[in-house]
């Protein structure tokens, strides 16, 4: 009982002793990066086009993207479609880090065991956003990285496209996906 109480006191004077730096981050207000995330909230219609080699037809589909701040510095995305017929659901969490100067995320959806994680950029200029994604390669089990672009066309349109390296040619891809987003009023 003596020691069950004497890390109840630890815990407690280990929580005190952190409370102010947690209050310090809890204070951080948000950059202009994140506010931009914040132009992202509300439900968007997904018409989808998915290609599974570079010269195959597009197979089409259509989803739902429901987007939400967590605080004032995360940007939730929730993604519910189908491919093939098959049901399909998907998750990202995106905000900016202020130290890389970079945005930075992670996606996890129902076909994939393997977290994807993101770095990337926002063009102002462009309204274009770039993200290069880390994760693996379910056909072969191995490292892959895709690039990530999103054209913000007006306020309620936007096209994502997921693009692939091709195989042997540094620095060329080709497009595996494109999303067209539209803002439901």
């Amino acid at each position: 009982m003596r020691r069950l109480f004497a890390r109840f006191i630890l815990g407690a004077a280990l929580l005190a002793a952190a409370l102010p730096a947690l209050n310090a981050q809890a204070q951080m207000p948000p950059t202009p990066e994140h506010k931009h995330l914040e132009s992202e909230v509300g439900v968007w219609d997904a018409e989808v086009k998915l290609w599974q080699t570079a010269d195959a037809e597009p197979m089409a589909s259509k989803g739902v993207e429901t987007n939400k701040m967590l605080g004032k510095l995360w940007l939730l995305s929730d993604f519910e479609g189908d491919f093939g017929g098959m049901k399909f659901s998907g998750h990202s969490q995106l905000g900016y880090d202020p130290q890389k100067k970079k945005y930075v995320g992670a996606w996890i959806d129902t076909m994939s065991p393997y977290l994807q994680t993101m770095e990337g950029t926002y063009d102002e200029k462009t309204a274009t956003s770039t993200m290069i994604a880390t994760g693996v390669d379910l056909a072969t089990g191995k490292p892959s990285t895709s690039k990530m672009v999103t054209r913000y066309e007006s306020d309620d349109e936007k096209v994502f496209e997921i693009m692939m390296p091709v195989e042997g040619k540094e620095g060329e891809w080709w497009k595996m996906m494109e999303i067209t987003y539209t803002r439901r009023k």
